[in-house]
């Protein structure tokens, strides 16, 4: 079989970027019984993919995501067609008999207000249009397959769980002169909470900055409050309340740092809180939980299926409830340590590996029903 792979987020910064990467570094490690085309749909995005000799690279000309979405895969296609292609944010505006989608997040449907309008209008559309064009929906989380299932009533035979994993890219710093020399490079000293994601209103930064205040006001908290990400649509609100609380010099706002970076990050923090609203998966508690720092998360979407039992959870609306379960990890050593215990564990159920094998086994399966 030959399978075409088009991810118009390789060579970006974000979540799905990461997964899409190392799920091609393990089919290219693990599949030699079929063969792959990889779309490098923006100049560079496929640079750091050291893959078999049964992968190949396809440069699309004009580069560029929307060019590429709109016209430059059916132009593609036709040039060069494959026996399946896989989509895995968005598929292209003129779809091809036979290709599979992955469903990445549902907070366009379920949170459409925490878009701006003509992005939330785009993602729908094409999402809507690839649903029910797919022979099948990939999914993330169970989750993700049971929204899947009821708003597009489709079975469960056109609708497959391929959840993302970790590596040994992420573990515990131990080396304590390494993580100093490397937080302090960041403006970063002495204890603090940790958030990693993009600043956008999605993430409900700004219920997080209240809830720290709170922490400070109430508890007398000494940790600053640290914020890795790149801003994105929709932040003014989180700017707005540093400001209004009066926090410019406790919060650290460090941009988007580099994958390599994040290991250390959460190693050096207390706690980690994702306090998102909606979430398809969610890498980043996960992660910190491989790094072995306790987590707090939102009671939202897949995260507790991601989180399992090892994490302190909050309703994410509820700034009071986000407060007191960040104070729980900080100040409770038996806390912390059943959170880390179970975390590591936790953690220890994902790897790329198994996602590789999922893809694997869901391309055939789809193939075979064609």
């Amino acid at each position: 079989m030959h399978i075409g792979y088009f991810s118009t987020q390789l060579g970006t910064l974000g979540g799905p970027s990461v997964v899409d990467l190392r799920a091609l570094q393990r089919l290219s490690a693990l599949d030699h019984r079929n063969n792959y085309t990889v779309y490098e749909v923006t100049p560079g995005a496929t640079d750091s993919l050291v893959l078999a000799d049964n992968f190949r690279i396809q440069k699309m000309v004009p580069a560029g995501k929307w060019p590429t979405v709109s016209f430059g895969m059916s132009l593609e296609l036709r040039k060069r067609p494959v026996d399946l292609l896989h989509a895995t944010f968005v598929p292209p505006l003129i779809m091809p008999p036979r290709f599979v989608l992955t469903m990445t997040c549902w907070s366009q449907f379920s949170e459409p207000e925490v878009y701006p309008p003509l992005i939330r209008w785009r993602l729908q559309y094409l999402l809507n249009r690839g649903v029910r064009n797919a022979a099948a929906v990939f999914c993330y989380t169970d989750y993700l397959k049971e929204k899947v299932m009821d708003h597009f009533g489709l079975g469960p035979e056109r609708v497959f769980v391929t959840r993302p994993g970790l590596g040994d890219d992420i573990g515990r710093v131990n080396d304590e002169q390494e993580l100093e020399e490397f937080l302090s490079s960041l403006g970063i000293s002495g204890p603090y909470i940790l958030f990693i994601g993009s600043l956008t209103k999605r993430k409900n930064v700004p219920r997080l900055i209240e809830a720290y205040h709170r922490l400070v006001r109430e508890s007398g908290i000494e940790h600053k409050l640290v914020l890795v990400g790149e801003t994105l649509f929709l932040a003014d609100e989180i700017f707005d309340t540093i400001k209004k609380l009066k926090l410019d010099d406790r919060i650290v706002l460090t941009g988007r740092r580099p994958y390599g970076d994040l290991s250390a990050l959460y190693s050096g923090a207390d706690v980690f809180v994702f306090p998102t609203l909606s979430e398809g998966f969610g890498l980043p508690p996960l992660e910190s939980q491989a790094c072995g720092t306790p987590v707090a998360a939102a009671r939202v979407s897949s995260v507790p299926e991601v989180v399992g039992d090892a994490a302190e959870m909050f309703d994410p609306y509820d700034v009071d409830d986000m407060a007191d379960a960040i104070l729980r990890c900080i100040s409770s050593e038996e806390v912390r340590r059943g959170l880390i215990e179970r975390g590591l564990r936790n953690a220890a159920r994902f790897s790329w590996d198994n996602m590789a094998k999922e893809l694997i086994a869901s391309y055939e399966a789809v193939h075979a029903a064609c």
